[in-house]
């Protein structure tokens, strides 16, 4: 799929159809990511702030379906639902909301929109940087008041503020993303829920590499 020109008239058009899709506190969240995607886009990828928008604009476009739309669009999709997945609905959200991405906003959402679309809920191994700030963007974002969110935001921009080179920078990233995986393991096993298999994947790979900006 190839790269999508984005005009700022169809980004605000963007944003209320997703406001069709959403609760106020759900939309509200939605516009904190798009907000945090361009601040981290600033630090990162300047020259994908658009894209990185989009992105964050359509994240949790089925996250308000129930358990039984999740699934129904799955099937519509032929989409594959793995064992933890079913035992955390939360999850399908991240599934099915890539595929409603690709089908009904196809006009702005290309490939790697809809890749960070996928990942932004569980982190893959691998992980391009695109999808790494759609993902800690929906984790940091400035209406988030979990523990968690608050200690991670914080962490975060403390290693940013100290970080004098675009390397140190990227080297916060990493680490900030280990910790979250971290914050994420933690609180599942806390609860006695089950891990997805691409978060594990997802923090021994960061664990295990430097992460670059081709």
């Amino acid at each position: 799929m190839e790269k999508i020109s984005l005009s700022e008239e169809r980004i605000e058009e963007l944003r209320g159809e997703v406001s069709r899709f959403q609760d106020g506190r759900r939309f509200s969240h939605t516009l904190g990511v798009e907000k945090e995607a361009a601040r981290l886009g600033e630090l990162f990828l300047p020259q994908e702030i658009a894209r990185l928008r989009v992105a964050a604009l359509l994240h949790d476009i089925t996250k308000m379906y129930d358990y039984e739309k999740q699934l129904k669009i799955c099937s519509e999709f032929g989409i594959m639902v793995c064992g933890s997945e079913k035992a955390s609905p939360k999850l399908l959200h991240a599934i099915t909301g890539a595929a409603v991405a690709e089908r009904d906003f196809s006009d702005c959402a290309d490939s790697t929109v809809i890749s960070a679309v996928r990942w932004h809920t569980t982190g893959r191994e691998n992980m391009t940087v695109f999808e790494m700030l759609i993902y800690l963007a929906d984790y940091i974002e400035e209406t988030r008041t979990f523990e968690d969110c608050i200690a991670l935001r914080s962490y975060f921009y403390n290693g940013i503020e100290k970080a004098k080179t675009a390397a140190e920078r990227l080297e916060v990233l990493r680490r900030a993303m280990i910790l979250s995986f971290d914050m994420t393991i933690k609180a599942l096993i806390s609860e006695g829920a089950p891990v997805d298999r691409n978060t594990v994947d997802a923090r021994n790979w960061f664990i295990l590499n430097d992460i670059s900006i081709p």
